[in-house]
């Protein structure tokens, strides 16, 4: 009579995972790439015991380019939850049970500045897998395990200058378990469900739109919806800068690559890596926070995927010892420019001679801000010192020469 009662049980419970077949959201394929998320019902073929989903983050920037990432970590932990219930199209029903953590492992993700992203201005998906691996889980008999999956980062998405999108941190996944069959041996997983909301599933065709509504399935932290709502994932917003270098009156030193220091401050005081490119070809590098560089004129150094909120201070130096140069700075309307100034050999244009504050905010997409430094060689009079007081000495003779001969002829007359 058991063994009768437990074929029972497992067709029962083979049968109930036909509930997210009903789902008009869910894709064609699982998220481990099978035909259906089921396996077929007969004989429900065994699956692996390592799942891999996915996590992912979209990278912004005005240019369809590469830029480095922030300094991110995602790790994830697994609670059991009992008391829901699946029902398959057929009607058949099973309730969860409460999903088993020991033995269970959870493989967190992380993005570093040294990892190059896929951005754009409409926003590039860039994933990495999740793995949960249930080989060392030893589940009970069998049965509908669900389990609540929780997500967690390090440090808080505000200072990595990462935005919260509107995908929930948190999942609900169905495990479903039969007990082995000839060949095989432990528990069998034949089938995994991945969900926004822990909620009871009803996969019948006459079941309510509240009913279905709600249990959109997912890959991982990446969401699948049907619904028409716009779903975004974690997003990193970023902006560029370009300097421009411009020389007038002076096409001596039109070569002459003269020094820029540039200083990010970001808001929240962490360190992050941008890409640098410049005209003349030189190959991107991974930047610090303080950046030198040297620009020729009519070049342009443009540096990619600064987080918004970035503060910019950008200074040059006058590195030719034969002239000193006006200074003028142009910009676009959030760059703020400091007087300009007569720059002699070493001298800077002060402690901040430009900065560019991104006022754009951290979820919407920045145009480049560019900033032109236009050196005008600044020419010596031709007048000296002995050009200075010849006119009083012309003056002086011509006084000295008038009192001579009004003397001499003072002198004849009295005579």
């Amino acid at each position: 009579m058991k063994s009768i009662l437990r074929k029972v049980t497992s067709i029962c419970i083979a049968t109930a995972m036909v509930a997210a077949m009903g789902i008009a959201s869910l894709a064609d394929a699982d998220i481990n790439g099978n035909n259906n998320v089921l396996g077929d019902k007969n004989p429900a073929a065994a699956l692996d015991k390592v799942l891999v989903i996915e996590k992912e983050l979209t990278a912004y920037n005005a240019e369809t380019r590469q830029i480095y990432a922030p300094n991110i970590a995602y790790t994830y932990t697994a609670t059991g939850i009992a008391g829901k219930q699946v029902t398959d199209s057929d009607g058949v029903s099973a309730v969860t049970k409460a999903g088993v953590t020991t033995g269970l492992t959870i493989t967190g993700v992380a993005w570093t500045d040294a990892d190059l992203i896929d951005a754009s201005s409409t926003g590039e998906a860039n994933t990495k897998n999740i793995s949960i691996d249930f080989t060392n889980v030893d589940f009970p008999g069998a049965g509908v395990y669900r389990y609540e999956i929780a997500e967690a980062c390090s440090p808080t998405k505000a200072v990595a200058g990462v935005t919260e999108g509107t995908i929930a941190n948190t999942r609900y996944l169905d495990v479903y378990v039969r007990d082995p069959r000839t060949g095989e041996t432990g528990d069998i997983i034949y089938g995994y469900v991945l969900f926004e909301n822990n909620n009871d599933i009803d996969g019948r065709s006459t079941a309510t739109t509240n009913t279905v509504a709600d249990a959109n399935k997912t890959e991982g932290f990446v969401a699948i919806t049907g619904t028409g709502t716009t779903l975004t994932a974690d997003s990193y917003y970023t902006y560029n800068v370009s300097v421009t270098k411009s020389l007038v009156n002076d096409a001596g030193n039109a070569t002459n690559a003269f020094p820029f220091e540039l200083t990010f401050t970001r808001a929240n005081g962490t360190d992050f890596a941008l890409v640098k490119a410049e005209t003349a070809g030189t190959s991107s590098a991974d930047m610090s926070a303080l950046v030198t560089t040297a620009i020729k004129d009519g070049d342009t150094t443009t540096f990619y995927g600064i987080p918004c909120g970035t503060t910019v201070d950008i200074v040059e130096e006058n590195n030719v010892s034969t002239a000193a140069y006006s200074v003028t700075t142009s910009g676009d309307a959030d760059v703020n420019i400091t007087t300009a100034v007569i720059r002699n050999f070493g001298e800077k244009t002060g402690a901040t001679a430009v900065q560019i504050n991104s006022t754009v905010a951290d979820t919407a997409v920045a145009a480049t801000k560019a900033v032109t430094f236009q050196n005008e060689l600044a020419l010596i009079s031709p007048t000296g010192v002995a050009m200075a007081v010849l006119p009083f000495v012309i003056m002086l003779v011509f006084g000295l020469g008038f009192m001579a001969v009004a003397t001499k002829k003072k002198a004849d007359e009295q005579a």
